[in-house]
This record gives structure tokens, C-alpha cells and sequence, in this order.
């Protein structure tokens, strides 16, 4: 559950930074950049990378320091904590509550993955249809002209569209063009030039990725938006890519056919509804389309008509540095904890792990006073299996038969009660509890545990 948190929080503040450079830098920036953003937000999302906290936590001075100290504090606050004992695996009640959590995260996330398959269905039996139909020897040498033109390996068809279809491409390993104009013209040579491009630059593969993301993250109002924001700046880029070495006649023109397609299918929309029929073709974003929403094709207009001012170079620079940034958010990834118990270990051992604060794991060879001094401000001297420490440093036996005198008028110093628990591994295990002892019966009683110390090898 804490991975799926650590995924909102790194595509989230992706999100926001791509949303943000939209609106402040959209004169200045080409689109490629901001759909290569929008890229990288999908994978922040769908991708979770614990791995990178270990690869920074090795840079970061401290981290070292501490290493060469031989000493680390784990804190057990809000972590999954997991016990191995006797053949059984026991977690704390916040593990249980992650794993709740994310069940119901799950359920959200393939309740709306049935609608998505069921939308599926009638789109594969709507394309059926032009998935029979072969393609004329005029079109197959249009297409491979244009698939060599732009550099494309895969196998490509293009089929003359139905009546009232718009222009658009579905497939990934072997995609297919329905194109609404006749396969030779200067307009098909536009739009499937156009298509070529999404087909070149897998464009319908990470549109899938954009709608898995979509469904595991479906509460996430961020990833509405960068959903909603997607499809447009992905032919933004495109027309871009498509009207590069162009003349500015073939850029006027092209604009015109994309003011065009926008009116035609606002046309047959219009007449849909005034005749009380569904629109030709169920609405699936798994494909990339020249575009027929006049909004959209608004935008990528004046996203044409923009002399952007920014350098390739500049534009790189800051997209690494905002990716960079961004990766940060992996120190937000918490280390679970896990504990092997000895064979000896009793319920009480187990309860006492999962109840715990946190805990200090140090090998051997760790210099304990330094240890102690930067935990208590003192050294505490392992004399007995069970002792008490008072404020001046005095150490007392505590022994486990030792009654509690009932005719004794206590008087209570404070200190600290060591407890040393030996493993038959060879480790040993300090609890250190606040305390109190009487100093004329030597009754001693325990407080709140302090810390807990593990050794490996016991060098006690």
C-alpha cells in the first residue's frame, strides 16, 4: 500500500510541474517536451522505484557516516512491521491496515477495468470490419512510401475509411490507417504523414499505459486531468513532427484540413443526435486520430501558429533537471521491518517486537560507548544478565525471584533496568527501560521501554 502512496505522491508532483510549465512557458516550450513530461508522469505512476533511495542514500554523507558507525536506529512508528517465529509469520495491526487498504484500492481499480472490458468488446467487433478488408495495390505502395519516408520498420495497412469516419490508427505490432481521403491525394498524404508519426513514436502503446494508470490510479483527480491532457498534447507533438522541413503553404494548407476534419465531424455529430442515432463507432482511447474536436483542434492550431523561442538544448536542460527533482520523491519509500526470532522465543518476545517504537541493529565491531554516549549521554556496562543503573552510575542485580517487601517504607531512585536476552544464533538482544528501584528492599519497577539494541555476533 505505502508503494501505491509513494506512486501518487512521485506522479502527482510530476503532474503539477507539467501543468504548471503548460500554462507559464506554452509560448516557449515545443510539445514534444511537454508530451515527453506527460510520458514520464504515466511511468512515475505505474513504476514504483525503491531502488533509487538506496542509490542516493549511498551519496548522501550522513548516511555514510552512519554506516562507518556501525549503527543504525530503524524507527517502527507507521512501518510494516513482520515477525518470523516458530514457522508463523506475525504482523503489527499497521500492516493490517495497509493491506485493507489496499484491497479496497484493488477492487475500485478492476470494478472499473470491467466496464473497460466490455468497451473492449464492442470495439473489436466494430473493427472487425476493417480488420477483413485488403488493401489495393494503390494503397499498399502509398502506404510504404510513407512508412519509408518517415522511418518506420513495422508492417503497416491503410484502408480507405467508411462514410463518416474520421481518419485515425489502432494497433501496436502491427497497426493499421483508416484514412478518410483517397490513398495518393495531398490531404492523405497529410494525414496518414500524420499518422505515420504516432505509429513511429508507438503513440497507441503508451496511450494503453496512460489508461492502466488511469484505472490504478482512479481516484486521483491529478491523473484525470493528465488524462484529459494527454491525447492533446501527444498530436500537438505530432503535428509538429509531421509539418517539420514543410513550406509555409504546406503548413497552411495542412492547418485547413484539420479546421476541416474538426467541421465534418462536428457535422455528423450534429446530425447523430437530431436523428436519435449513436455515433458510428464506440469512443476508445486505445488509438491515436488526426482529431475532429473543434477544442482540440483549436489548441493544436494556435500551438502551430506559435514561434517557439527555446532551444533544443535549454529544453533538454530542463526537462532533466525537473525529472531529477522529481526522483527525489523516493526517500518518501519507508523500509519495512522484519525479525527472525530464535526457536526459544516465546509470545511475549513476538508481542514485545510488534509493540515496538523502534530498534538499533549494530554488527560487531560497533564502538558501543560511542553508541550510548550519542543515545543517553552515558555508557551503560553490561554486569549482569539483569541490572539496574541509577543516576550515578551504580549497577544492581535484579533478580527474578525477588519479592516485594510489604512492611518497607520505599524510598525510589531513577534509573535504567538493562534486561541482555542471549539467541542461540550467537546474537544477543539489550532492552533498556526507564526504572525505579527502592533503595532499602530493591524492589525495582518498570517503566516505558527506551530502546532496544541487537548484536551480532553477542560480544557480551
Amino acid at each position: 500500500m505505502e508503494y501505491l502512496l509513494v506512486m501518487v505522491l512521485s506522479g502527482t508532483t510530476m503532474t503539477v510541474m507539467y501543468l504548471l510549465l503548460r500554462r507559464l512557458l506554452k509560448k516557449k516550450l515545443c510539445a514534444k517536451a511537454y508530451y515527453f513530461l506527460a510520458k514520464v508522469a504515466v511511468l512515475y505512476y505505474l513504476i514504483p522505484l525503491p531502488f533509487l533511495k538506496s542509490w542516493y542514500r549511498d551519496m548522501v554523507p550522513t548516511a555514510v557516516l552512519e554506516r562507518r558507525m556501525g549503527l543504525d536506529r530503524i524507527s517502527l512508528t507507521w512501518t510494516n512491521v513482520a515477525v518470523h517465529a516458530h514457522g508463523n509469520l506475525h504482523v503489527n495491526s499497521y500492516a493490517v491496515i495497509q493491506t485493507a487498504l489496499a484491497v479496497v484500492w484493488f477492487l475500485g481499480a478492476c470494478v472499473r477495468l470491467a466496464k473497460r472490458l466490455v468497451r473492449y468488446r464492442e470495439v473489436v467487433r466494430w473493427y472487425s470490419g476493417y480488420a477483413k478488408k485488403t488493401m489495393t495495390e494503390k494503397e499498399r505502395s502509398f502506404a510504404e512510401s510513407l512508412r519509408k519516408n518517415y522511418g518506420v520498420r513495422r508492417r503497416v495497412s491503410f484502408i480507405q475509411a467508411r462514410n463518416g469516419d474520421p481518419t485515425f490508427t489502432f494497433g501496436v505490432l502491427r497497426p493499421i490507417i483508416i484514412c478518410g481521403k483517397e490513398a495518393g491525394s495531398r490531404e492523405a498524404e497529410f494525414l496518414a504523414g500524420h499518422e505515420m508519426v504516432h505509429i513511429r513514436r508507438l503513440d497507441v502503446f503508451w496511450k494503453i499505459l496512460m489508461e492502466a494508470a488511469a484505472l490504478l490510479h482512479w481516484w486521483n483527480p491529478f491523473m484525470k486531468k493528465l488524462s484529459e491532457d494527454f491525447d492533446i498534447v501527444c498530436e500537438c507533438s505530432c503535428d509538429e513532427v509531421t509539418l517539420r522541413n514543410r513550406t509555409e503553404d504546406e503548413g497552411k494548407a495542412y492547418m485547413r484540413l484539420m479546421i476541416e476534419e474538426a467541421r465534418n465531424g462536428e457535422r455528423d455529430k450534429e446530425q447523430d443526435k437530431k436523428q436519435n442515432k449513436e455515433p458510428e463507432g464506440p469512443e476508445v482511447s486505445w488509438k491515436a486520430g488526426f482529431g475532429s474536436h473543434t477544442n482540440e483542434i483549436r489548441e493544436r492550431v494556435e500551438n502551430l501558429a506559435m514561434k517557439k523561442k527555446w532551444n533544443r538544448l535549454a529544453t533538454g536542460a530542463l526537462v532533466a533537471a525537473l525529472i531529477l527533482g522529481n526522483s527525489m520523491t523516493v526517500f518518501a519509500y519507508r523500509d519495512g521491518y522484519s525479525e527472525v526470532l530464535p526457536e526459544e522465543a516465546t509470545q511475549e518476545d513476538v508481542e514485545f517486537v510488534l509493540d515496538n517504537d523502534f530498534a538499533v541493529f549494530a554488527p560487531g565491531g560497533t564502538d558501543w560507548k560511542a553508541v550510548q554516549d550519542g543515545e543517553t549521554g552515558k555508557e551503560m556496562e553490561l554486569i549482569y544478565e539483569k541490572q539496574f543503573v541509577d543516576e550515578e552510575g551504580n549497577v544492581y542485580p535484579v533478580f527474578e525471584d525477588e519479592g516485594v517487601e510489604p512492611y518497607c517504607n520505599h524510598s525510589y531512585v531513577s534509573g535504567e533496568l538493562g534486561e541482555h536476552h542471549p539467541y542461540s544464533d550467537g546474537s544477543c538482544e539489550m532492552r533498556i527501560y526507564n526504572a525505579e528501584r527502592c533503595v532499602r528492599c530493591g524492589q525495582v519497577i518498570r517503566g516505558d521501554l527506551i530502546r532496544k539494541i541487537t548484536y551480532e555476533p553477542c560480544p557480551h
